[in-house]
C-alpha cells in the first residue's frame, strides 16, 4: 500500500517539487528563521513599522527623528504594503520575515504562471514549472535578496505581473488584448511606486517582440503607446495630490539626478559594467546546471543536440526583456548586485526555455530506469529532511552580523524610555544600530553630540569625551558601548 502510494508520488513530478522544497530550506529558510538582516532591509522594515504605528505618512515616510525624518530616498509603496503586515501581525521581527516569505511565494507563482502560458502548446514542457523556478532559486542574487527585504523583491511582483499581462495580450481577442495591455501599464506604475524608473522596462516588450518575431509595426507601436498611456494616466492622477507632487520633486532630486551625476556615495562603483559582472557572478550554479543538462542529453541521444527552434526564439525574446531590465542600470555608477533581482526571473525563464527539451528527454529516460529513479527519489526526500533540520537550528537565533547590536538594543529596553533621543558617538555610522533602536523602541540616535539629551551612548574605542554631568551605567559594561545618564 505504502509502496504503491510512494511510486505514484515519484512517477509524477512531485519528487521534483520535493527537491525544490529542499533548496528552499537550504538557501532561504535559515535567514528567514533568524533575527537580523542586510542593513537596507532592516531600514525598510523600520520605515514600514513606523508607518504602521503613526510615525510618518505615505508621502512623508520617516526613518528616525534625527536621520531622514522625512525619507525621500525611494517611492513609498513598499513601505505602505509592508506596514499592513505590521498592522496585522504586530511588531515582532517575524513580521518582516512573513513579508519576505509572502513576496517569495507570489514571485514563484508568477514565474509558474508565465511558464505555463508560454508553453501552452506543449504539455510536456508546460508541466515542468519547477525547471525555471529552480534556475531562479539557485541564483546567488535571488537567495541573497529575498530573505533580506530589499525593495527589488516587491518591485519584481509588479513588473512580472505587467509582463504576464502583456504575454496574455498576445493570445487574447482584440478587445481583451487591449484590456490586458492597459492593466499592464497600471502594474508598471505600481512598480515605479516601489523603486522608481527601473520598473519601466515592460515598455520594451512590444519593440523587442517586433525585433524577434516581426509583425505589424503599426499595431505593436499602438500597443506600446497604450501601455505608456495607462502608466501616465495613473501618474497624472497621483500628481493631483500636493503631497505626492512634493514627494516626487524631492525624490527626483535626491535619488535620480544625483545618482546619474555621481553625487551619491553609497553603492558607487568604478565601472558602469559592474552590474554585468554581478550577473555573471550570480549565475554559475544555474548556468552550470543548464550546461550539464544539455551535455548529458547530447550523449544520451547518441551525440545529437536536443533543441527546439521555436524555443530558441522564445529564449532570445525573454533574455532581451531581462537585459532591458538590467542593462539601463549602467547609466549610473550607483549599482549593486541585488539591483538585478527584477530581471532574474526572466533570465531564468529564458535559460529554461533553451534547456527544457534536454531536461524532458533526460527526465523521461531516467524514469524508465526504476531502480535508479527510486534511489534519486529517496535521496531527494532525505535531502529535504536534512535541509529542514539545518534550517530549524536557526529558529530563535540572531544573525552573527547583527548579534551584538540587537543584544545591546534589547538590553536597553528596561533602562532607556521608548521614543527617546540619545546622543551617540561611534567610529562608523552604525546604520543598522540606528535601525534596530528605531525599529524596537522608536529611539533616535543623535550623532551631532549636542549634550542636550539625557542619555549618551559612546563606542568604547572612541570614549575620550569628558562627561562631567553624566554617570556611567555599569550594567552595559559587557557591551561594546558605554552608556551614560545625565545627572
Amino acid at each position: 500500500m505504502v509502496s504503491t502510494a510512494f511510486r505514484k508520488v515519484i512517477l509524477s513530478d512531485k519528487i521534483y517539487w520535493i527537491l525544490i522544497l529542499g533548496f528552499f530550506f537550504l538557501l532561504y529558510a535559515p535567514n528567514l528563521l533568524r533575527e537580523g538582516m542586510f542593513v537596507d532591509g532592516i531600514w525598510y522594515a523600520t520605515i514600514s513599522h513606523n508607518l504602521a504605528n503613526g510615525f510618518g505618512s505615505l508621502w512623508k515616510p520617516m526613518f528616525t527623528n534625527t536621520i531622514f525624518p522625512e525619507f525621500y530616498e525611494h517611492p513609498p509603496l513598499v513601505f505602505w504594503i509592508q506596514s499592513l503586515f505590521f498592522r496585522i501581525f504586530g511588531s515582532t521581527f517575524w513580521t518582516e520575515r512573513i513579508y519576505c516569505l509572502f513576496i517569495f511565494i507570489i514571485t514563484s507563482f508568477l514565474i509558474v504562471k508565465i511558464w505555463r502560458i508560454i508553453n501552452s502548446n506543449n504539455s510536456s514542457y508546460k508541466k515542468v514549472t519547477y525547471l525555471p523556478l529552480a534556475l531562479w532559486m539557485l541564483n546567488f542574487q535571488t537567495f541573497f535578496a529575498y530573505p533580506n527585504n530589499v525593495l527589488e523583491c516587491t518591485l519584481t511582483i509588479f513588473t512580472l505581473s505587467a509582463i504576464y499581462l502583456l504575454i496574455k495580450s498576445l493570445i487574447s481577442s482584440e478587445r481583451t488584448s487591449y484590456l490586458f495591455i492597459f492593466l499592464s501599464g497600471i502594474f508598471v506604475f505600481l512598480g515605479v511606486m516601489c523603486k522608481g524608473a527601473v520598473a519601466l522596462f515592460p515598455f520594451a516588450f512590444f519593440p523587442l517582440y517586433l525585433l524577434i518575431y516581426k509583425g505589424n509595426i503599426k499595431e505593436l507601436v499602438t500597443k506600446t503607446l497604450l501601455v505608456i498611456a495607462s502608466f501616465l494616466i495613473c501618474f497624472f492622477i497621483v500628481l493631483q495630490f500636493e503631497n505626492a507632487r512634493m514627494f516626487f520633486v524631492q525624490y527626483i532630486d535626491n535619488q535620480i539626478i544625483k545618482s546619474i551625476l555621481g553625487f551619491r556615495t553609497e553603492n558607487m562603483r568604478e565601472s558602469r559594467f559592474y552590474i554585468l559582472n554581478a550577473l555573471l557572478k550570480g549565475i554559475p550554479v544555474t548556468l552550470g546546471l543548464s550546461i550539464l543538462l544539455v551535455v548529458f542529453a547530447f550523449f544520451g541521444n547518441k551525440k545529437k543536440w536536443i533543441f527546439d527552434k521555436s524555443h530558441n526564439k522564445k529564449s532570445a525574446f525573454y533574455c532581451l526583456i531581462a537585459l532591458s531590465a538590467s542593462a539601463p542600470i549602467m547609466i549610473s555608477l550607483k549599482q549593486a548586485g541585488y539591483y538585478l533581482v527584477p530581471s532574474l526571473p526572466l533570465f531564468s525563464i529564458a535559460l529554461a526555455l533553451l534547456v527544457v527539451p534536454s531536461f524532458v528527454f533526460l527526465k523521461e529516460k531516467f524514469k524508465k530506469n526504476l531502480k535508479n529513479y527510486l534511489k534519486f527519489s529517496w535521496c531527494s526526500i532525505a535531502f529535504l529532511f536534512i535541509c529542514i533540520a539545518i534550517a530549524g537550528r536557526n529558529i530563535g537565533t540572531i544573525d552573527k552580523r547583527d548579534r551584538d547590536k540587537i543584544n545591546f538594543v534589547n538590553a536597553t529596553k528596561n533602562r532607556i524610555p521608548a521614543k527617546s533621543i540619545l546622543d551617540f558617538k561611534s567610529i562608523n555610522l552604525e546604520h543598522s544600530l540606528h535601525a534596530f533602536f528605531q525599529r524596537n523602541q522608536f529611539i533616535a540616535l543623535d550623532t551631532s553630540v549636542t549634550f542636550s539629551n539625557n542619555y549618551f551612548i559612546i563606542e568604547k574605542e572612541v570614549d575620550t569625551i569628558s562627561l562631567e554631568n553624566y554617570d556611567l551605567l555599569p550594567e552595559f559594561n559587557d557591551t561594546k558601548y558605554h552608556v551614560y545618564l545625565k545627572h
